[in-house]
């Protein structure tokens, strides 16, 4: 028997004769750090503040989003002790390269295995411009493994994603993500989606992906939620302007603790434009 006591979130988790997997989960899109060109948000600047914020975090499994091969070599630099990191970018048919997202893990907590990735489209196996509309056009994708919890032996499937930006293309391919889960995920694991969705609640993606997976934040008592509502701030909303990036879960066993969305301000200044999101949970053999 052993326990699992989290400063942030105030979870105290028993593990008895291994048959519960306790853990915080997260989805971070950092912004990629070309995009900004301003003193204030240009990478060199921001770089100390998205750090300070990952860790504070203290995520043991995430997804991260709009990662650009200079913030992968950073973040493995910063990180390395405690994180391993797999990168995913839909710009490249091997999945190599730059504008990434993916999947950061406690290398003493975890393993993965079984890693595949996908284009979110009518051709998942291929890469393609599949986010065309009046917002440009661009490559999605998904990533997705098994992770196995080392202490417990308890294992789940992880998919992360950064959903399309043109609202057409999303709610039109919003049902790829449940057949490339179900593909991967043949020993039907607890099963959980994590990322930035590019979609409200209400829109017609957020509706698919509830048909399939639970929303952590709709289903956990709002008693058990700290923080803000919204995740997306734009670099302006100190509360948010839009909640766009989710946990979702579904499977046996998955009992979510606490949800948290982390809006702190370093000097005032943002480390992303978007909020960080934690879900403490346990997982039930």
């Amino acid at each position: 028997v052993f326990y699992l006591l989290r400063d942030k979130g105030q979870v105290m988790v028993m593990d008895a004769f291994r048959n519960m997997a306790g853990f915080r989960l997260g989805s971070y899109n950092l912004r990629m750090g070309h995009l900004d060109t301003d003193d204030d948000n240009k990478w060199p600047v921001r770089r100390h503040r998205l750090m300070a914020s990952i860790a504070a975090s203290a995520f043991d499994v995430a997804g991260l989003q709009e990662v650009n091969t200079q913030m992968q070599s950073d973040l493995r630099e910063e990180f390395w002790k405690e994180y391993s990191f797999w990168f995913f970018s839909p710009y490249s048919q091997d999945g190599v390269g730059d504008k990434a997202h993916g999947i950061m893990f406690r290398s003493s907590m975890f393993e993965i295995s079984g890693k595949r990735f996908f284009w979110v489209s009518d051709t998942p196996d291929v890469c393609t411009v599949n986010d065309i509309g009046p917002s440009g056009n661009f490559r999605r994708g998904g990533c997705c493994a098994v992770l196995t919890h080392k202490p417990t032996g308890i294992r789940f499937f992880l998919l992360c994603t950064h959903a399309c930006y043109n609202k057409e293309p999303n709610a039109r391919y919003a049902h790829v993500y449940r057949q490339m889960e179900e593909r991967y995920n043949t020993e039907g694991l607890p099963s959980f989606m994590v990322g930035d969705m590019n979609a409200s609640p209400d829109e017609a993606a957020s509706v698919t992906f509830r048909e399939y997976w639970r929303d952590a934040y709709l289903t956990i008592d709002a008693s058990l939620r700290t923080g803000l509502q919204n995740t997306y701030n734009d670099y302006e909303y100190p509360s948010g302007s839009d909640r766009i990036d989710y946990i979702y879960y579904r499977g046996a066993g998955v009992e979510p603790l606490s949800y948290h969305c982390d809006g702190t301000l370093y000097a005032g200044k943002y480390a992303s434009d978007h909020f960080p999101i934690m879900l403490d949970l346990r997982i039930e053999k």
